[in-house]
């Protein structure tokens, strides 16, 4: 097969790959209620402009800010054309796995010189259960992910003839990822360290560097002037928030919680998110990453597979919220750093290597998704529907929030901030009409309070709680789902219901 097959190849494996994820968007892993917060967010953008914060939360205060504008005016695209629904806003990630994959195999052809070895990397990596997890949530992850993959790529391709342009772009990519979520100080991170790399072999100088520095910040400097016209008080409401994220720990509590991080991965100890299995991967990455470190005193080289790895893990640090779903961001220069061990060996080793590498993946990645696909979100979706009309105001779980007109929607977060108001109170004041009571409330006030981090502590309005469900209330239906339980480790546990009660009309 001649190169130019292999290249049709990889565009020909890819739109099958496209497709076949499209199937089954919707119902693997599990819809989690921050797809819905990010959409809804972006909803209420389209609606009212920028200044509008989470429609979902009275009590529970929210500040505007343009920290995340990018990836909000992606989803307001997205739903301005393919409508408001769970399918249209993870297309987004999908794309951009796509995306992910073709810079990848541009990076893995530049640096091998083989398409052939570029289309059977890429093919590897799309097989990684995480990679697929993260294609299709709502989130940024996989977004920032795109933009390490691409500024690696554009930095060795171009470092041996770089130029003030190459400043310019480099600078631009990661001041725009800055836009998509806070996280993209990852790419930020990774490009400056391989600034770094560069000048000390002598292909950049510090003037590079200092350029890029001052665009990116030019780009942060925006966020944050443009965030304080929003909020005179931005920087203190958002380090507040950020505190209850553990962003506002000491750099060595920051470090000393990493190891910790991986563990939780390695074992799959989660909350309330899915977390795919990846002990392969982080056995094989860890290793790779000692190997290229100790190869690269013989083989310089090999340090710049390893220093994005480290830019990125290093960024994690400082920023200090470890999200289960945002490992995906290292994963692709992980891999990126297994290759380039692997096309070191001999032929035939590199191929039996990748062979039994590809294979352990698929395995891995068949074995969680075919269990885990399933249809329960669009029937939870059309239970509440045929129930609760989308124009009236709601008390739910903020994973129902697609069934809603924008506005109509109040999460059970706010409960935790009634500061002396009674149940009935609110309910009345906010002319709610129907509540959707998942029987994961009960769950978190009977072991209560290990799970208070779900929704705050419970146990104030509890009781109030039950005592208008029983006066002040008719139960209009009863079903179970797994939706009704969002500990990811329980949710498929027992039949868990969710009961759907009408308010009464006050005499």
């Amino acid at each position: 097969m001649q190169k130019s097959h292999w290249h049709k190849a990889i565009w020909i494996y890819l739109a099958v790959y496209g497709a076949v994820n499209l199937l089954f968007l919707t119902q693997f892993p599990m819809m989690h209620s921050d797809e819905s917060w990010l959409s809804g967010l972006s909803r209420a953008m389209l609606e009212g402009g920028l200044t509008q914060t989470e429609p979902f939360f009275d009590l529970l205060k929210a500040y505007p800010n343009t920290m995340s504008v990018i990836f909000n005016a992606i989803q307001m695209a997205f739903i301005g054309a393919f409508g408001y629904g769970l399918f249209s806003v993870r297309l987004i990630s999908l794309i951009f796995g796509v995306l992910t994959l073709v810079s990848f195999y541009r990076l893995i052809r530049l640096l091998s010189g083989s398409e052939k070895k570029a289309v059977a990397a890429s093919v590897i990596v799309s097989l990684d259960v995480q990679f697929i997890t993260a294609s299709h949530l709502a989130r940024q992850d996989i977004i920032i992910a795109f933009g390490v993959v691409l500024v690696v790529y554009w930095m060795f391709r171009h470092a041996q003839a770089w130029t003030r342009r190459h400043d310019i772009v480099t600078g631009c990519l990661a001041g725009l990822m800055l836009g998509v979520h806070p996280n993209g100080v990852m790419v930020a991170a990774c490009a400056g360290a391989l600034y770094v790399y560069f000048i000390s072999v002598r292909q950049l100088k510090a003037k590079n560097l200092l350029r890029y520095v001052l665009l990116v910040a030019g780009f942060a400097g925006i966020y944050i002037g443009t965030s304080y016209l929003m909020d005179h008080s931005f920087l203190r409401h958002y380090l507040s928030y950020g505190s209850t994220l553990g962003t506002g720990a000491s750099l060595s509590e920051k470090l000393g919680a990493l190891p910790y991080y991986f563990e939780k991965l390695y074992f799959g100890v989660s909350g309330t998110y899915y977390i795919p299995p990846m002990r392969i991967q982080l056995l094989i990455f860890a290793g790779a990453f000692i190997a290229s470190v100790v190869y690269g005193f013989f083989r310089r080289e090999m340090f710049r597979f390893a220093v994005p790895v480290a830019a990125v893990l290093g960024a994690a640090v400082l920023i200090g919220r470890y999200s289960q779903p945002a490992i995906i961001v290292v994963f692709p220069v992980c891999y990126l750093m297994v290759f380039a061990l692997i096309d070191r060996l001999p032929i035939k080793a590199t191929a039996a290597a990748g062979i039994v590498l590809g294979a352990a993946l698929l395995t891995q990645s068949a074995l969680a998704i075919i269990p885990g696909r399933n249809s329960d979100y669009d029937e939870y979706l059309g239970r509440i529907e045929a129930t609760v009309p989308a124009g009236s105001k709601t008390l739910a779980n903020l994973n129902t929030e697609y069934a809603f007109n924008n506005g109509m929607l109040l999460d059970y977060r706010n409960l935790a901030y009634l500061d002396g108001l009674s149940f009935e109170d609110y309910i009345q004041s906010r002319q709610i009409h129907y509540i959707i009571y998942p029987q994961e409330m009960d769950y978190i006030y009977e072991y209560r309070p290990v799970w208070n981090i779900l929704y705050g502590n419970v146990y104030p309005y509890y009781e109030q709680m039950q005592r208008f469900f029983k006066t002040s209330c008719v139960l209009m239906d009863e079903f179970t789902s797994p939706y009704a339980m969002r500990i990811s480790g329980l949710s498929y546990t027992e039949n868990w219901t969710v009961r759907i009660y009408m308010v009464k009309e006050s005499d």
